[in-house]
């Protein structure tokens, strides 16, 4: 990057802004030396450091880096043999040591709730300065005035002694000489108390005359009495700054072993101060951070900083493996204004600094940034515009390789039109085969013919408004643009019959091509309103999405909420009814069945029952539902004990008849270790035979190699994928009787799109098969024609064991 360009793109001008928000001095000295880099790794490292303190500034939190004053030349002096520092460089030092540890501390903190981790990495290597911090802090207090030390107390007390004398003393000659002064306050000269005496009283008083006023009316006199004790002052305070150079000598001495320290702090410190201060600017310009694209460069939005309010933003890109865009258009309609602003934005990007653009602008690393914009005429050397123009450009071929980016202003212009062309289709060729990356501004209407002829070529325009007749700095991608001469002269106030002159001039074919570019700009119109409302479609779509992300997400937070509950709810009515039935058991078990304890069993149970009918179930699998299938076995256990069954029993004697019906009669039996009272019906004798009851048949069915499942369980999602027509089908059959015999009353089938076959083949099994109550392709968002879930009606057959 050489000066001449880095100054022709103002990239000085804008540094030199971004430097002006540092917090210190010498971070801004630094900054303002700094040139734009090629090492993709340094770029890449100070974007992140200012990306993080951007992150850092929106949060709300104060950047912690205080500024200090510059400490570099102390660092110097200190390296010196039996070298001191003074006072003001020590607290000078102090500030900078503080300003280290302060942010060191404030990085650890924000780390903890904001994502930096360059900036904590940059903490981590500034050495810790506590102790120079307690050197200097125990000679030189917060407001950066020497302490009171021990060895300087007694001095200091000695001086003020003095100090009091000589004002005690001098009081009391003003009050003795007071008709022979010109003024009753004493007046300090050459460092010295003295009298202002009337001249004509000089010889009466005794002492040294230091100086007489220019009318020669009053000469002042030291009296001797005060110049005794004028000189013992001056003695003490010789010796207090005897003293304080020592004490500031042995200070150095112990600061001296902390140079490295000092050294390695400065240069972060110095280094986060440019990428604090880059963020500022950032955020003042609501900048972003280019990424790194490669090699695809393209602006969204850009503006150039320079121009501030009244920039148009621009959109500039580098479609494919064009690496050559040629910006045609009027005069002062934005050509080189956009010219200026891709190369410096990719200097400023270089530099790690933020760019005034959307987000999506990607910038590529470049070796170097060339530029022939301008009148770079020179009298001196002899050269006319076109030569140093010339000079220039072949300056540029000779540098340019696969990552250099060409600024080219005005190519072929300052010559015969046909030679300049011809010169222009040369050094575009050369480029291209050098793969550097050229924008180019031309009002060669050949040229715009060569960007559709080449594939490494673009053309691009600056829009004109023809209701205005003038520029709208937007640049049209894609479009070749017109000079617009004939307007732009009619807008100057060029005379009437002078424009109509030229028109004539103009041949048919110009017209046509001019219509033919209007044509094509007008087209490109319609096609930027409708990719914008495009784009705003698809940001109202993203937004619903993202509503309905948030939407399903509380939902599924509430019904995992609404289980849990139900859980507790299901656990505790169960917990309480079997505590109930056991006690229930326990009674009946503890002595005789009568007729109130069964029908206090029969209705617990009826009561129990009814209670598991009325709770809600969502599933088979449910809280509630395995609450109410465990209280039916409780209820079933219960009834058992109630029915009588083809046990043999020991008659022990009749029974009571009281509570039984009338002619009925009853038998105390025992039965194991249960004692009850039953009637006389319910009895039979052992080798009498009852009439059988028909038993339910027993199927059992192996699903261990179904495939249906793991373990022959029923799958709740089943796979079809990659598998043939008929052994998909033969899945899915087993996926049905197992859903059917394990209770699981939903499943989703994933079978796919393809050519349909497998889609429809689902179809037919699930139409034919008796279990199946409902199916239904998923939402879209769930899978669409690719998924089918699948619900078991209601009412299927029990009475199979697997």
């Amino acid at each position: 990057m050489d000066a001449k360009t880095l100054a022709l793109l103002d990239y000085c001008r804008i540094r030199d802004t971004v430097a002006g928000f540092c917090a210190s001095e010498e971070g801004r000295d630094a900054l303002r030396e700094r040139e734009p880099f090629t090492d993709a790794a340094i770029i890449d490292a100070l974007k992140d450091e200012a990306r993080e303190w951007t992150v850092w500034l929106k949060s709300g939190a104060p950047a912690a880096l205080a500024g200090w004053p510059p400490v570099s030349g102390i660092f110097r002096g200190l390296q010196t043999e039996g070298a001191s520092v003074t006072p003001e460089d020590a607290y000078s030092l102090l500030l900078f040591c503080r300003s280290a540890e302060a942010f060191k501390a404030a990085a650890g903190s924000a780390g903890r709730n904001l994502p930096l981790p360059a900036l904590a990495a940059l903490a981590e290597t500034l050495p810790s300065l506590q102790e120079p911090m307690t050197l200097i802090g125990a000679v030189i207090d917060n407001q950066g005035q020497l302490r009171n030390l021990p060895e300087l107390r007694a001095i200091r007390a000695e001086i003020k002694r003095l100090g009091a004398d000589i004002e005690s003393s001098l009081k009391r000659y003003v009050t003795e000489l007071r008709d022979m002064l010109q003024s009753p306050v004493p007046a300090l000269r050459s460092g010295r108390q003295t009298l202002a005496v009337k001249a004509p009283h000089k010889n009466k008083v005794r002492g040294i005359l230091h100086e007489v006023s220019q009318t020669a009316q009053t000469v002042y006199i030291e009296p001797e009495e005060i110049v005794r004790k004028n000189n013992g002052l001056a003695e003490a305070e010789f010796h207090l700054e005897r003293e304080i150079r020592r004490i500031m000598r042995r200070l150095a001495e112990n600061l001296a072993g902390f140079c490295p320290d000092f050294q390695t702090a400065w240069r972060v410190l110095t280094r986060l101060d440019g990428s604090l201060a880059a963020a500022r600017w950032g955020v003042n310009e609501r900048g972003t951070f280019a990424e790194d694209g490669g090699e695809a460069l393209r602006l969204v939005q850009a503006r150039h900083p320079l121009l501030g309010g009244k920039a148009v933003p621009i959109d500039l890109a580098f479609e494919g493996r064009r690496r050559i865009l040629i910006i045609t258009g009027p005069n002062a309609g934005g050509k080189t204004a956009a010219l200026k602003t891709a190369a410096l934005f990719a200097l400023l990007n270089q530099s790690g600094f933020p760019v005034p653009a959307g987000s999506g602008t990607t910038l590529p690393v470049f070796s170097g940034v060339y530029a022939d914009i301008g009148d770079a005429q020179s009298l001196d050397e002899s050269l006319s515009t076109f030569s140093a123009r010339m000079k220039n450009i072949a300056s540029i071929l000779a540098r340019a390789d696969g990552r250099t980016l060409a600024l080219l202003d005005e190519l072929g212009s300052g010559t015969d039109p046909e030679e300049g062309g011809a010169l222009a289709f040369a050094i575009l060729d050369a480029l291209i085969e050098k793969k550097a990356f050229v924008l180019a501004t031309t009002h060669h209407g050949a040229l715009k013919n060569y960007a559709y002829s080449h594939p490494e070529c673009a053309n691009a325009s600056v829009e004109f408004d023809p209701a205005t007749l003038s520029p709208t700095y937007r640049v049209v991608t894609g479009v070749p643009g017109e000079s617009r001469a004939i307007e732009i002269a009619r807008k100057s106030d060029l005379e009437p019959s002078v424009i109509d002159k030229a028109e004539s001039y103009l041949a048919g074919g110009q017209t046509d091509i001019s219509a033919l570019i209007r044509g094509l700009t007008e087209r490109y119109a319609e096609a930027d309103q409708m990719t914008a409302l495009l784009r705003k479609r698809e940001s109202h779509c993203a937004q619903q999405e993202r509503a309905l992300e948030e939407k399903t997400a509380l939902l599924k937070e509430q019904e995992s909420a609404l289980g849990k509950t139900e859980t507790r709810e299901a656990r505790r009515f169960l917990d309480e009814a079997r505590k109930s039935l056991e006690n229930l058991v326990r009674e009946l078990r503890e002595g005789e069945i009568t007729r109130e304890k069964t029908r206090a069993v029969k209705g617990f149970i009826a009561a129990l029952e009814q209670a598991a009918e009325d709770a809600p179930v969502q599933d088979a699998g449910s809280p509630a539902e395995q609450a109410a299938r465990q209280t039916g076995a409780l209820c079933s256990g219960a009834e058992a004990l109630l029915k009588p069954k083809n046990t043999p029993v020991t008659l022990l004697r009749r029974g009571d008849e009281k509570g039984i019906g009338p002619g009925e009669q009853s038998w105390v039996v025992q039965a194991g270790s249960l004692r009850l009272t039953v009637k006389e019906k319910d009895l039979s004798p052992v080798g009498k035979k009852r009439e059988s009851r028909a038993v339910p048949p027993l199927v059992t069915i192996d699903f261990a190699e179904s495939g249906a499942g793991q373990g022959g369980e029923p799958a709740f999602e089943l796979r079809l994928l990659g598998m043939r027509q008929e052994e998909a089908v033969k899945a899915l059959e087993r996926q049905l009787d197992l859903a059917v015999i394990k209770g699981l009353r939903q499943f989703s089938i994933i079978h796919g799109k393809g050519n349909g076959v497998l889609q429809q083949a689902v179809r037919e099994c699930l139409a034919k098969y008796p279990g199946v109550g409902e199916f239904h392709f998923a939402r879209s968002e769930d899978g669409g024609a690719g998924k089918t879930w699948v619900t078991i009606g209601e009412g299927i057959p029990s009475g199979i064991q697997v």
